[in-house]
């Protein structure tokens, strides 16, 4: 098993689609990307799955997760 990616890796996928795409397009990219394997993490060191980061990011104001589509949230992103 590989380390586990920020929750800022997911983050700049929707950042490449230019701040929104559809749900379903981010996990896509993520599989892709990451594999559907892949593990995050946030700064703290809990470790998610995809939907669990999705689920995350939104609760912390990073991902706005409305009606199948994902938008960049207000909150910023940490910067390291």
């Amino acid at each position: 098993m590989s380390e586990p990616l920020y929750g800022h890796d997911l983050l700049r996928l929707v950042i490449e689609r230019g701040g929104a795409c559809s749900l379903e397009q981010l996990r896509a990219d993520a599989v892709g990307a990451y594999g559907s394997e892949a593990t995050f993490c946030n700064c703290h060191g809990d470790t998610f799955d995809l939907e669990g980061v999705l689920g995350f990011l939104a609760r912390k104001g990073k991902l706005d997760l409305t009606d199948g589509q994902v938008r960049l949230g207000n909150a910023p992103a940490c910067q390291h």
